[in-house]
């Protein structure tokens, strides 16, 4: 049961309702998301996604305009971009930076090749750099279309910027990078996102080697690869693998200094009215030992799905005493700064996990 209310403002554009293919309350259509696509309205596009009234219709909203622009255009072969999240953890003895270019990107294709992820996709090719999300999500979707099927209007990138990475002194954090490239296959084949879906077969060995490529003294460094998506899907998907990531090194880290210094400690999860997720984890006994965490709602996010983890990382971690707050929170505290609860302004609004 979800008890975490949903803070999201869905139907922030009504104008949408009006559009061929999108009438209210029915189901979106590829072919009205094709035709938008093709006309290179994105502003359009942009503006239906938004109208969405809540997370069920962004959803089915997301997956038509995936599905057209992924949809076969006819052709006997299909060109097709993708994008592989990839979350990095890294530490460093002093500050560091982790450049956003491979020194060796022929390994990393080859590896695809030899563990038979690329199955019968051809001509594949993969950019020698880190893309930052920044760059990934200022991608057009009409782009994206394009780029499957180039001509001279619109041509396929050249080059796709890198994206290094700072590293702060201290403590681990997690940083998403992409992988970006393309290949061409039969239009009747399986794609690359269908034969490279099985990460067990080269996730570990395409961690490994990102880890050879990337290594310097002092710094620890690992490389998490998800599965490679279409340039929008791998958007999501690399978000949430981010934020996972980087609310399991939170937890851990936090629970050990508090336990460290005061004891077991207190968590509370609550959702605030700027769409966070937040957990707070504090001492009972010291009211300044405060550690907080924020997960940013985003439209396509399963709040059930990510109330559930957030609840099964604190039992995994044996935090004993867990609250989850059923209203919704403010933003900020009374003072401006970001709210982050703890037991003695909450006791009204609790209910025990």
């Amino acid at each position: 049961m979800v008890r975490l209310p949903d803070t999201r403002r869905f139907g922030a554009e009504s104008s949408a309702i009006g559009i061929p293919g999108f009438a209210a309350g029915a189901p979106p259509t590829v072919e009205a998301f094709d035709r938008l696509l093709r006309q290179g309205d994105d502003s359009t596009l942009y503006a239906v996604l938004r109208s969405a009234p809540d997370a069920r219709t962004y959803a089915r909203l997301w997956q038509a305009l995936c599905e057209a622009v992924d949809r076969p255009s006819g052709a006997e072969v299909a060109a097709r971009a993708f994008a592989l999240p990839v979350v990095v953890i890294a530490s460093a003895e002093r500050d560091s930076t982790i450049p956003g270019v491979l020194p060796d990107v022929g390994e990393i294709a080859a590896l695809f090749e030899r563990h038979g992820a690329l199955g019968p996709t051809r001509n594949f090719g993969l950019a020698n750099v880190l893309c930052a999300p920044e760059t990934l999500e200022a991608i057009a979707p009409s782009a994206v279309l394009h780029w499957a099927q180039p001509d001279a209007l619109h041509p396929a990138p050249k080059q796709i910027a890198p994206g290094a990475i700072g590293v702060a002194k201290g403590s681990e954090q997690a940083h998403l990078r992409f992988l970006v490239g393309a290949g061409i296959a039969p239009a009747d084949a399986p794609s690359l996102f269908e034969t490279a879906a099985n990460i067990g077969a080269w996730g570990k060995p395409l961690a490994q080697c990102l880890g050879r490529q990337l290594a310097q003294p002092g710094l620890q460094l690992l490389a998490l690869p998800r599965p490679p998506q279409n340039l929008l899907a791998a958007r999501h998907a690399g978000r949430f693998a981010q934020l996972d990531v980087a609310m399991q090194l939170f937890v851990s880290n936090a629970v050990r200094t508090i336990r460290r210094s005061s004891g077991d400690p207190v968590a509370i999860v609550a959702a605030h009215d700027n769409g966070d997720l937040r957990v707070t984890l504090s001492s009972p006994f010291n009211v300044g030992v405060v550690e907080g965490f924020r997960w940013p709602l985003h439209p396509l996010d399963d709040l059930a799905d990510i109330e559930r983890r957030m609840l099964r990382l604190l039992d995994e971690c044996r935090v004993g005493d867990v609250r989850v707050i059923e209203a919704a929170m403010p933003d900020r505290d009374e003072n401006g700064r970001t709210l982050y609860l703890q037991p003695r302004n909450t006791a009204r609004f609790t209910a025990s996990h």
